[in-house]
């Protein structure tokens, strides 16, 4: 289902909790521990409005004491292209793409404080500039998207531990350098 309100994930809480939630089923109380600075009353208040927005859905429950709890998971390809086009959107979807991004940058940041200097090695940030033409660089993205599609579909096991790798590509400068 596209994503008709940016302003839904467009908050820093609910851009958390979208963040957490991907590529992850959790419940109320996993998310709590994973967001500790925000209270319980608040974290059900924005799970309730992206629920009905459908930016996240339920994705098993479970009776625990009589009582069920619930797991959730982000959705995936929420951006409608219509979405961009219409008046403010661009803007919209320009923080979009920072408040993401900002989000992705504190989780490494946090990983890089609390982690024993051997353990950076398990980082990977690197900036690479090169010289495409708009085909060549559809083709470079494809190739790189279709071989993380593929690391995606492998279950957990013995050694294999989870990662998370954050693309963001774009022409260098603006459209008046070119």
């Amino acid at each position: 289902m596209p994503l008709k309100n940016f302003a839904i994930v467009n908050h820093p809480v609910r851009m958390r909790i979208f963040q957490a939630l991907h590529a992850e089923e959790l419940s109320i109380n996993q998310l709590l521990k994973r967001l500790s600075d925000v209270s319980k009353p608040s974290l059900y208040r924005h799970i309730h409005l992206m629920l009905e927005a459908g930016v996240i859905e339920v994705t098993r429950t479970r009776l625990v004491n009589g009582i069920e709890e619930r797991f959730f998971s982000a959705v995936n390809e929420l951006i409608d292209p219509a979405d961009i086009e219409r008046p403010g959107g661009l803007e919209e979807f320009a923080d979009h793409v920072q408040l993401y991004g900002n989000g992705v940058v504190q989780e490494l940041t946090r990983y890089i404080l609390s982690s024993d200097p051997l353990h950076i090695r398990n980082i990977a940030a690197r900036d690479h500039v090169f010289y495409a033409t708009e085909q060549e660089f559809i083709e470079v993205r494809e190739t790189i998207y279709n071989l993380l599609k593929e690391l995606e579909t492998r279950p957990p096991s013995s050694g294999r531990r989870k990662y998370r790798m954050f693309i963001m590509a774009h022409p260098k400068g603006s459209a008046e350098e070119e």
